[in-house]
């Protein structure tokens, strides 16, 4: 039988990327044909699998702190859980409610800011913009600070209750938050379940590795275990070191515009840690927290009211060098150092992971991220780099002769 060869390297990838489309285009076929089964599968499985990323994300941290305090590894997985409830408690008792204020303080200052600006784009005669277009775009605008008041009106008063109310408080809220006992019970049930889920795959962490070796065949252990360690390091240190990355992103916004606000511009005080929050959350996706940290700073120096264009050009000169620093901190230090260099995932990976994820329920954005990491190392061991190694051979064969 006659062996079909490609000798030109650039047609042999064009046919090469061909193949793969047709192949990502028959995946989607068949996906958009088992998504409801995927989705009830997923959303079965979501506990098993938030239990294993939480597990993998808080195992190693386990280990190491077992092994510097000597501790067995029952008690050393109940401290940790003990400082991630002691940090959960802070969240609902400090920062939460600091937010929900800081968001009514943005929302009150918008109210005066966004009529005066769009008051005159109209009026300016080298903008020309159409009446209706401002008044419709206010309308719109009315609309959704109706909305969000009444949201705030109700969530702000449940978390004084619970920053000032200790236990009762925080019992009466999430009585109100439920619609009914039946739910309660369910989502405390679901987070216990997942908890001890969690609890039991730590304890066993160190037995999961041998366990598989043992399963995989002997002819391909060695390869299986090499691919293997790149996802173990691929997912764990993007996990790991985004959370990480994000944290300090956030940190950094909050510190840098509460230190900005004592220089001349008390806004950016104000909401910092509105937007240090914002920053760490959107943070998870590489170069995005920092973006989103700019953004809402950038805003609220150019629609504060009574004060001096010398102040606000200022204050934006510092708001560009804070997000300049961190933006280079972040891209030069710690994603190479925390994150890893073979463990990041571009940004844009990450969005259509987490937007295909979605299309699954919470079992899908759960394992989006994760799985986007495992099929990108599969992708660079069984097909990118066989490509660049052949046609190494190729250039080496045609340099010889």
């Amino acid at each position: 039988m006659t062996e079909l060869k490609i000798a030109d390297p650039f047609l042999r990838r064009i046919v090469y990327a061909l193949g793969v489309m047709a192949v990502i285009v028959f995946g989607f076929y068949t996906f958009g044909l088992l998504k409801g089964l995927l989705v009830f599968t997923l959303n079965v499985l979501s506990p098993f699998l938030i239990g294993l990323i939480v597990a993998y994300i808080l195992a190693p941290i386990v280990i190491r702190l077992q092994h510097q305090l000597r501790l067995g590894r029952v008690l050393g997985t109940l401290m940790v859980y003990l400082i991630i409830f002691l940090l959960i408690a802070c969240i609902l008792l400090f920062l939460i409610p600091t937010i929900v204020s800081q968001l009514i303080r943005l929302s009150d200052a918008l109210k005066e800011a966004v009529p005066a600006l769009l008051k005159w784009l109209s009026e300016n005669k080298y903008l020309q913009m159409d009446s209706n277009l401002i008044k419709s775009i206010q309308e719109a605008l009315a609309r959704i600070k109706i909305d969000y008041e009444e949201i705030a009106s109700s969530v702000l008063p449940a978390f004084q209750r619970i920053a000032s109310g200790g236990f009762s408080a925080v019992w009466s809220v999430i009585r109100e938050t439920f619609s009914s006992v039946r739910s309660v019970i369910a989502f405390v049930g679901f987070l216990v379940f997942v908890g001890i889920i969690n609890f039991y795959l730590i304890l066993d962490w160190e037995r999961i590795g041998p366990f598989i070796r043992k399963m995989a065949p002997p002819k391909h252990r060695d390869r299986a275990f090499q691919i293997l360690e790149k996802m173990d390091f691929a997912v764990g240190g993007f996990l790991r070191g985004q959370i990480t990355v994000a944290a300090i992103v956030g940190m950094s916004f909050a510190v840098g515009l509460f230190g900005l606000g004592f220089l001349g511009f008390p806004a950016l005080r104000n909401f910092a840690i509105l937007i240090g929050t914002l920053a760490g959350i959107s943070g998870f996706i590489p170069y995005l927290g920092a973006i989103i940290g700019v953004t809402p700073a950038i805003l609220i120096v150019l629609l504060s009211g009574g004060v001096s264009w010398t102040t606000k050009i200022i204050a934006l000169v510092g708001v560009l060098a804070l997000f300049s620093l961190i933006q280079a901190v972040e891209g030069f230090l710690l994603q190479p150092k925390i994150v890893g260099k073979g463990a990041g995932l571009h940004p844009l990976i990450m969005l259509l992971a987490l937007v295909i994820g979605a299309q699954f329920g919470i079992g899908g954005m759960v394992v989006a991220v994760p799985l986007a990491a495992i099929i990108r190392v599969l992708f660079r061991e069984f097909y990118w780099l066989p490509i660049v190694e052949k046609d190494l051979e190729d250039a080496d064969e045609r340099r010889l002769s």
